[in-house]
This record gives structure tokens, sequence and C-alpha cells, in this order.
């Protein structure tokens, strides 16, 4: 029976990381065609939910790990949770505070706090990004089955992205425009995130449905 709930919550949370994940790349698209704050709005609010989900589907991937690989399970879990309120904390920032200014601070503030290259906020949001690269790593050490050895190696991939993500905030520079603007490069390359997570929740799906 507990096996049975596992199979069945890890299920619906993949469901949802795949369907957020979509949701994002469509805000995506949005902010490239349409310039408003339409677009980053609709992906604040749906990548505050994924992170929640991709933490329900972690500890679900641990509680179905076989007792050898269960620290590796374990791993996938602990990244998940350290990745989660680095992200859900700036996106909350951005919906409270950034796009809405209660206060009134002067764009010197904003500009710090803002979700731009080169911003603490930015800064925090790649370091948590790079905990959700070590949770799938360590999530595909977890897996076994010969079945899934799709998930595994596009686990692995994921996982490998950890380091471009940690240099991103270095060299945030390159997604710069010569005003200082973020230009398209980062919403290229989270297409690119998007197109590789979405199809690995899909079979974690596949997975816990077996």
């Amino acid at each position: 029976m507990q096996r049975d709930s596992v199979a069945a919550v890890g299920g619906y949370a993949s469901v949802a990381v795949a369907v957020e994940t979509v949701i994002f790349a469509l805000s995506l698209v949005l902010g490239l065609t349409v310039r408003s704050n339409l677009g980053p709005i609709v992906g604040y609010i749906t990548c505050i939910f994924l992170a929640a989900s991709v933490v329900v589907l972690m500890s679900s991937v641990y509680l179905r790990s076989a007792a050898e690989q269960r620290i590796f399970g374990l791993l996938a879990l602990v990244a998940a949770i350290l990745y989660a309120p680095f992200c859900i904390g700036n996106y909350f920032i951005q919906l409270s505070i950034v796009l809405t200014n209660p206060l009134n601070h002067p764009p010197e503030v904003l500009k710090l706090i803002g979700f731009i290259p080169g911003s603490a906020t930015f800064a925090l949001d790649m370091l948590g990004y790079a905990f959700l690269c070590f949770s799938t790593l360590a999530a595909a050490f977890s897996i076994v089955d010969s079945r899934d050895r799709a998930l595994r190696l596009l686990c692995m991939i994921h996982g490998a992205i950890a380091v471009p993500t940690i240099v991103a905030p270095i060299l945030s520079g390159l997604f710069r425009s010569t005003g200082g603007q973020s230009n398209d490069i980062g919403s290229y390359v989270l297409l690119f995130w998007c197109a590789l997570f979405a199809p690995m929740a899909i079979l974690f799906q596949r997975m816990f449905r077996r």
C-alpha cells in the first residue's frame, strides 16, 4: 500500500513538473515576443510551484529507491530542498517588491534586487538551480532499472549543467546588452533547459506508473 502511495504521489508530481516546465517555456516565448511584464510574472509564479513540485518528486524518488541506492535518493531530496528556498524566495521578492515597489525604492536599490544578470538575486537564483542540477545527478544514481536508461542519462546530463550554472553569475555580462539591460540570450538558454527538463519529468512519470 505504501509503495502504491509513493508511485501515485510521484506520478502526479512528475506530471506537475512537466506541465509547469511547459508553462514556463511559454512564458519565455511570451517575454521574447511581447515586451511587457506579463511573461516574467507568469514565469515567476510558475517557477514557485515548480520548485515545490520538484521537492515532492524527489521525496518520491527517495522513498522508491532500493536499499542499496537509498543514499542517492536521499541526496537527491536534500539537494532539492536546498534548491527550493533560493528560487522561491527570489521569485517572491520579484513579485512582491520589485514589480510593485511598495516602499518606492530608488532605481539603484531595485537594480540590486531585480532579477537581472549581475544582481544579488540572480546569483542566488543560479545557486539554487545548481542544487537542482545536483539533485537530478544524485537521482540518476538511484535509478537502476534498465528500462529507465534514458531517464538516467537525462538526469546525468542535467546534473552536468551545474558547472555553467554556477559560473553564470560571474559571466553575467554575456546576458546583458551594452545598455546594461538583459538581452535575449538567457531566455534562449532557459528554453533549452525546458526542452531537457520536461522530457525528464515525463520519464519520471513513466517510471512511477510502472
